[in-house]
């Protein structure tokens, strides 16, 4: 009786330990140890925390609206040019100005909702594929940001509102950080524990299986699309008041790095379940990995590499984390 309770006990923990989001959990405290022992002595200054956790709070809302996309199965290459766009209206429509930000942040709203309807619609509705429809859409926005633009824009600074709360922070931790960790929260509890999120993981998840318990799967697959564009629409603005002068490249950063954090958090790009813990998790771990690599004078081509490396083995290993306890079920 002892030695079976013992087992039992010796098997839940190791499933415990080889869940993605503990494995992902356990690297980046290992990384952040890394980070202050070997990399930088102070990396848990307020000074090193005021300019690393706004950098990680809008990966993670980004992240977390990319995930929307791959839990159904694709990748939303419009994610760049749909922040890029937010930057752009957000001065255009503002003026600089403190009493028209609320304005151009509704305009935002519609912009975003337009973009994810549009790739929606041609994906779920016409079954287009998801890259070539997302990447074809971001072309189209970028060309009328420029447009829309102009050569030289008459407003060049955020509405200083915008600014200040994006650059505050408590105690060197960034407000936008603050407020990306709630947001995971609270799209963990609307994706597990409200029925439409429960839906929309169902439909996500096995299409076939929800169209046969009477959910509408196609209308929960678009309506990722628009959430995931508004997403991006807020991690735009955000971006936009942290550099407070947003230029035709705001986004471009955040294309692979949001892949990267939704996958090492532990996701499928064939679609399923996703995590917005874990994928708030990977995007710390590959923040302050780049961080790592700055200090450490790597190139923007070697951390590009490096990234996409960590890409490659992320998927390696949840492909062996997933296999393992079918590896066990059949030893027994």
């Amino acid at each position: 009786m002892g030695s079976t309770t013992e087992t039992a006990a010796a098997r839940g923990l190791g499933t415990i330990r080889m869940t993605p989001a503990v494995v992902i959990s356990g690297v980046v405290v290992l990384l952040l140890l890394v980070s202050q022992i070997l990399v930088t002595g102070d990396f848990f200054s307020r000074s090193t925390l005021s300019t690393l956790t706004p950098a990680i709070g809008i990966l993670v809302v980004v992240a977390i609206g990319q995930a929307f996309v791959i839990s159904t199965g694709g990748i939303d290459l419009s994610l760049p040019a749909t922040m890029t766009l937010m930057g752009v209206i957000v001065l255009k429509q503002s003026e600089g100005q403190n009493g028209k930000l609320l304005g151009a942040l509704a305009v935002c709203a519609i912009a975003c909702v337009v973009i994810g309807l549009v790739n929606g619609v041609l994906i779920e509705g016409l079954r287009l594929n998801s890259l070539v429809v997302t990447l074809a859409v971001g072309q189209l926005v970028t060309g009328y940001t420029e447009v829309y633009r102009g050569s030289v824009p008459p407003v060049q600074h955020v509405p200083q509102n915008l600014s200040d709360w994006a650059g505050a922070d408590l105690g060197g931790v960034s407000y936008i950080l603050i407020v990306s960790f709630v947001f995971a929260v609270l799209a963990t509890w609307v994706l597990h524990r409200v029925v439409v999120g429960r839906r929309l993981v169902a439909g996500s998840t096995v299409e076939r299986a929800a169209v046969l318990s009477g959910i509408k799967a196609p209308l929960y697959r678009i309506a990722a699309y628009v959430i995931a564009a508004l997403v991006y629409g807020v991690g735009g603005v955000l971006a936009a008041g942290q550099i407070q002068i947003p230029d035709l490249t705001l986004g471009e950063q955040y294309l692979l790095t949001s892949v990267i954090a939704v996958v090492i958090g532990g996701a499928v790009l064939t679609g399923g379940r996703v995590s917005p813990i874990a994928t708030l998790m990977g995007a710390i771990f590959i923040t302050v990995l780049d961080f790592d690599l700055r200090v450490e004078g790597y190139s923007t081509g070697v951390r590009m590499i490096i990234q996409g490396a960590v890409l490659v083995l992320g998927l390696s290993l949840l492909f062996a984390v997933r296999r393992l306890p079918i590896r066990n079920k059949r030893r027994s």
